[in-house]
């Protein structure tokens, strides 16, 4: 006899007269059981609930695709495309996007009666949520009279190009005027 049928022999011989040992081993088998039971009954939830997930996206698609008017939704998006890209400056340089800038606030200050007004660059920096679009700052100063102010505000809104006003100041004391002004630019380079 081999030492392993010398083993199994004497593990019957406990086995049967022992009945707590039977017990339990019988315990260990089926608190075994139950938890390979348990860990399939898992998978098989999850599996369920993955079926279940792509059935409605499946439904959803189809519903979506036998829609009627797509090509309209369509179009609308396509338009809104090309106001945005319109109202949005197009430069090369960062700093031919300064001069634009710049070059555009002097022209509505043009006949505006701000004197020892000065456009000077601010900020220069990509948007980290819109890759390929750029935010160039131009900061105006000058004194104003009563009005010339509303009148550089309504030619900076009605622009044709987006201008965003991030900040204004105006002190009735000395009369002065300070405007920070944004415009967003794509066709920027990326500095490598």
């Amino acid at each position: 006899m081999s030492a392993l049928q010398t083993r199994l022999t004497d593990l019957r011989e406990e086995l049967a007269e022992n009945p707590r040992l039977r017990l339990g081993l019988w315990l260990i088998l089926l608190i075994s059981l139950f938890y390979l039971l348990l860990v399939q009954a898992e998978r098989n939830d999850t599996a369920l609930g993955e079926y279940a997930g792509a059935l409605q996206r499946l439904e959803k698609a189809r519903e979506l695709s036998s829609a009627e008017g797509w090509t309209a939704a369509l179009e609308q998006v396509r338009q809104r495309q090309e106001s945005l890209r319109a109202a949005l400056w197009d430069a090369e340089t960062q700093g031919f996007a300064q001069a634009s800038l710049q070059g555009a606030l002097s022209d509505l200050m043009t006949g505006l009666e701000i004197r020892s007004g000065r456009i000077r660059s601010g900020v220069s920096q990509p948007l980290p949520d819109l890759p390929g679009v750029w935010q160039i700052q131009a900061q105006i100063d000058g004194t104003y009279r009563p009005g010339a102010e509303l009148k550089l505000l309504y030619g900076i809104a009605r622009h044709p190009r987006k201008l965003v006003i991030d900040r204004l100041d105006l002190s009735r004391q000395n009369s002065r005027l300070v405007v920070l002004v944004s415009a967003y630019f794509t066709g920027i380079a990326a500095e490598e």
